[in-house]
């Protein structure tokens, strides 16, 4: 596949590429997404695109060779916009100055702000496009599959992996295998939405009833369902 100019988070396109290069990047870019989501994968054309962004196919064709190129880019670059999104800091941007680091060494308040931000990108549009192109498209573009299952869901594991060994570090929790225990909890907080998100896309979210499930997902994986040690 051509060189989009990408770097991970989608912010630079690449040396030579100029101030009006990158413009031109950015607009093919934000109308792909656009139309994807409206359209579908298969009820988008290059001409749609190129309708609504402007430029030419000579420079959609140099930075992303042709629509699968297209539908790669926008998706790894939603794909670091999401992980971007579980840094300490992104979740702790609204707290006094001062406290970032008392938040993010709660377990709880951490692990229930990953997980509604996890959340929340399962109920943008974007992903449910990216998810139903992936299920249709799959047998044609198993590669693209096999970039998004890297980029996309194990990076979030390997990076919720990170956060719970930062929390044994601090002495807050215990994990005897952080990896296995961030996928079964990546599995615990996204499974019944992602199934309702790809199945029924034009549900309204109940924002306040995802919560409830995200903070009772949290309470459940750090204290376990065992009893407590007074009970016989």
């Amino acid at each position: 596949m051509p060189d989009t100019g990408l770097d991970a988070r989608g912010v630079d396109y690449g040396a030579g590429t100029g101030t009006r290069g990158h413009a031109r990047c950015r607009a093919l870019l934000d109308a792909a997404a656009a139309l994807f989501v409206e359209k579908g994968y298969a009820g988008t054309s290059l001409s749609d695109v190129l309708r609504l962004a402007g430029g030419s196919r000579t420079t959609l064709y140099a930075h992303f060779g042709d629509k699968d190129g297209l539908f790669r880019a926008m998706m790894e670059e939603h794909c670091a916009r999401v992980l971007d999104g579980m840094a300490p800091d992104a979740l702790a941007l609204d707290a006094p100055a001062g406290s970032i680091s008392e938040q993010v060494a709660d377990p709880e308040e951490r692990l229930v702000r990953i997980a509604l931000h996890i959340m929340h990108a399962l109920t943008e549009p974007q992903t449910t496009a990216i998810l139903r192109t992936l299920i249709s498209e799959g047998a044609r573009i198993p590669d693209l599959v096999e970039t998004f299952v890297r980029v996309g869901p194990e990076r979030t594991r390997e990076r919720m992996a990170g956060c719970l060994r930062e929390l044994e570090a601090l002495g807050r929790i215990r994990v005897a295998d952080p990896d296995t225990a961030a996928q079964a909890f990546c599995g615990m907080v996204t499974g019944n939405l992602l199934m309702e998100r790809l199945i029924l896309p034009d549900r309204p979210v109940d924002t306040p009833a995802v919560e409830a499930y995200v903070r009772a997902c949290v309470r459940l994986f750090l204290r376990g369902a065992a009893p407590p040690p007074s009970a016989s």
